[in-house]
């Protein structure tokens, strides 16, 4: 039986496995919308940049985030506001201090995939060995 919705039944259809196939992929309208909200998070540069940093670095700061993207602390708290929000960073607190960190899920996954593309490997600092020949490089 074909998953066509009966308000699109009496519409034209070539091929009606493919219909078929198309609107079953797209009936969790949920899961939908919030892959589209991810999506779109990432589209702008500022709060790619941020999640990138995070995604890398490990948890930071609204300030140290500020200097590492090279954006105020009210524009870095205020994606970080819009990016909880949408389920894509947590915060945690230790102490004064909050630290944010990716959540995980989709958003991490796409994360891997952009690192890829727009991540050049360096060697990162704050996971542990000062020996050279241990030192983890981002984006392998």
């Amino acid at each position: 039986m074909h998953k066509v919705p009966s308000t699109r039944q009496s519409l034209r259809v070539i091929d009606p496995d493919q219909v078929c196939d198309a609107t079953a992929v797209l009936a969790d309208s949920d899961q939908l919308q919030h892959s589209a909200t991810v999506l779109d998070a990432l589209g702008e540069v500022n709060r790619l940049s941020i999640l990138l940093a995070l995604h890398h670095a490990g948890d930071l700061c609204v300030s140290d985030l500020a200097v590492a993207v090279g954006m105020s602390d009210s524009a870095v708290s205020h994606a970080l506001r819009l990016l909880r929000a949408h389920g894509m960073v947590t915060a945690h607190r230790e102490g004064r201090l909050v630290r944010y960190r990716i959540a995980g899920g989709l958003a991490r996954r796409l994360l891997e995939v952009v690192s890829e593309e727009a991540v050049r490997p360096v060697r990162l600092h704050a996971h542990g060995d000062t020996d050279p020949e241990h030192t983890p490089i981002a984006s392998q």
